[in-house]
């Protein structure tokens, strides 16, 4: 394996993580510092960056570009002359490459960008464009709050509960993520590059000097900015701070009400994007977890004058500043590196309790199953030479995929039982594979559940063994074959998903609730019967049925509620026509529901795991 790189280029300032091949993380430095100026100056001898590009841009101010990122067009003209804003880009990324390579002792080319929520299309590929054009291998794109999200703290309650990230970095960019099983998913994005810290400086440059940054002299402006910049910081840690102005006049005293002052427009702005965006997303202060303030300009007094502002606390993690490039390193979009040498956990009780009601569920059904079969042609102990029976055989299908349902979800706890039995069985070194003995082994009891199931009813029916298996074994093996190969992945290329594996490899409790209920009501209204006193019932029991079907198959294919609608009443019709049939091909339908429920997850992890050597 070797190092890699996680960069967080910004519109104002630059910063990176370098990530060992045994997952230990450190800021890249940079003269000292952990930021580096996005500014970068143009000259005849090159292109500068960072604190030489300001150093250059006080003899020569016309080669100065403060902030490519915000150029916003392919070229800007510098010194006369038209320049790729790539190129610019491209030297700070390639600068960057060139710390970490110290660092490291290595060439270091592989590397995680961290791009805001609201990039779109255009704007990614510009940023791919200027890592290729500094030699770097952008393994991935990481969304900045989706990044930072899982590192954010968060009370015991509100674990499955949205949360809104304010980014405050040069300007402000405020997300509304949902958990989902395996990371976080953008809600509703909004921004705006004024409403940040350029914004800020801006207002202590004219308070300062009475004169707006962009009507002061060319050849004092980045100097002058510079020195705003440096007291902006230094207030966090003194009352007071001398500041030069420029045209010979005396300096000036500024202390944090100044700075206070300047901010407040800017945090009532910050304010008012988190209240659209909240609206934008058809969620309420009251129905977050929490609310976190995190980018370069994020300080605990601008939590509180944004809190103030929107009603509610707004909380500052550690770090800050570096949370996003600190959560994209540890981190493929919403899949983290798991430290070696941790246990595995035992999953919670309240988690234990939705794994453990398919199981229930699935016993259920089987012995509804095995016991309501009717023996036509004499019984099994005393068959006729035309005996057989008539049974619910889609019921004894459902009843091992849950089974198989149950075993997955377990998963978690059987790794972590092996490995508290004989942590690091072979694992490869600094990784966390220890999850994949445990999904194989769930994958075999799975299969041999259903296997028994089939076994159990053929030697109580006195039928063919592979009768039985047909509707129980079969089912069950497109499953047990995607949750093999994720095995194989998590061996091969070891993550550890944000919110836990045990949070992956479980099927929504709905998707198994709807199904047990559909299984029972389409087989009392087919091949049981209803009561008498509810025989007048049997079209309105048969369509239930058919729709809580058609809900097992949505909340077990897609997430979000709106697209579970939308392909319930697309498929609803179809399904409610089936079950008049009986219940074997819903049956058939759902274990192939539940089939794409797992290839969906193998393709997820497989596709976001962090390159090997």
């Amino acid at each position: 394996m070797h190092s890699w790189l996680a960069i967080d280029y910004g519109a104002a300032h630059t910063r990176a993580v370098l990530v060992s091949p045994g997952g230990a993380r450190r800021l890249v430095t940079f003269d000292d510092s952990h930021v580096l100026s996005s500014a970068v100056h143009v000259s005849a001898a090159g292109i500068a960056v960072g604190a030489q590009a300001w150093r250059r841009a006080a003899a020569e101010p016309d080669g100065f570009v403060l902030s490519p990122v915000r150029a916003g067009r392919q070229q800007v003209i510098v010194n006369g002359a038209s320049v790729e804003v790539a190129d610019l880009a491209a030297a700070t990324l390639r600068h960057v490459a060139q710390h970490a390579a110290a660092m490291a002792g290595e060439p270091v080319s592989e590397v995680h960008l961290v791009v805001p929520a609201g990039w779109g299309p255009q704007r990614r590929t510009w940023l791919r464009h200027a890592a290729h054009e500094a030699g770097l291998r952008p393994i991935r794109l990481v969304e900045a709050p989706v990044a930072a999200a899982p590192g954010l703290p968060a009370a015991p309650g509100d674990a499955d509960r949205p949360l809104l990230v304010v980014d405050l970095g040069a300007g402000c960019e405020v997300t509304v993520l949902q958990p989902r099983a395996g990371g976080f998913e953008v809600v509703a994005t909004m921004a705006d590059p004024d409403a940040g810290g350029d914004r800020i400086d801006a207002a202590l440059t004219a308070a300062i000097t009475g004169t707006d940054p962009d009507d002061l002299p060319t050849g004092t402006r980045w100097a002058t900015l510079a020195d705003v910049r440096t007291a902006k910081h230094a207030l966090a840690q003194q009352v007071a701070v001398t500041v030069p102005v420029p045209g010979g006049q005396p300096p000036m005293i500024v202390n944090g009400t100044v700075l206070a002052a300047s901010g407040h427009p800017v945090y009532e702005r910050v304010a008012e994007l988190a209240t659209g965006v909240l609206t934008n997303a058809d969620q309420t202060l009251q129905a977050l977890g929490t609310v976190h303030l995190i980018g370069g300009a994020a300080t605990a007094e601008a939590a509180d004058m944004i809190g103030a502002k929107l009603g509610a606390t707004v909380q500052v993690p550690p770090q800050a500043g570096v949370a996003s490039v600190l959560g994209a390193a540890g981190a493929d979009q919403t899949i983290n590196r798991a430290d070696d040498g941790e246990p595995l956990r035992l999953p919670p009780l309240r988690r234990a309790v939705s794994m453990g009601l398919p199981g229930l569920f699935s016993l259920f059904l089987f012995a509804h199953f095995t016991f309501t079969v009717i023996f036509n042609g004499g019984k099994p102990y005393s068959r006729t030479p035309h005996y057989y029976v008539t049974a619910a055989w889609g019921e004894l299908t459902v009843a091992a995929i849950l089974a198989m349902i149950t075993c997955l979800q377990g998963a978690g706890l059987i790794a972590a039982s092996l490995d508290h039995h004989n942590p690091r069985t072979g694992a490869p070194a600094g990784a966390d594979s220890r999850i994949a003995p445990g999904i194989a082994l769930a994958a075999a009891i799975g299969t041999a559940v259903a296997a028994l199931y089939g076994l159990t009813a053929a030697v109580y029916f006195a039928y063919p063994v592979s009768d039985l298996l047909r509707w129980s074994l079969l089912p069950v093996l497109p499953t047990a074959g995607c949750a093999l190969a994720l095995a194989a992945v998590a061996w091969r290329r070891p993550v550890r998903p944000a919110a836990g594996w045990d949070a992956v490899l479980t099927v929504p409790l709905s998707s198994t609730i709807a199904a047990a209920a559909g299984t029972l009501a389409v087989t009392l209204w087919w091949h049981v019967g209803l009561p008498w006193w509810a025989g007048g019932w049997g079209d309105l029991v048969s369509v239930i049925g058919g729709l809580l079907f058609t809900v097992a198959i949505a909340c077990a294919l897609v997430r979000r509620l709106a697209a579970r609608l939308a392909l319930t009443v697309l498929v609803g019709f179809f399904i409610v026509i089936i079950t008049r049939s009986g219940l074997n091909i819903p049956a058939i339908i759902y274990a192939v529901a539940v089939f794409g429920w797992s290839a969906q997850r193998l393709w997820a992890i497989a596709r976001t795991a962090p390159p090997t050597a």
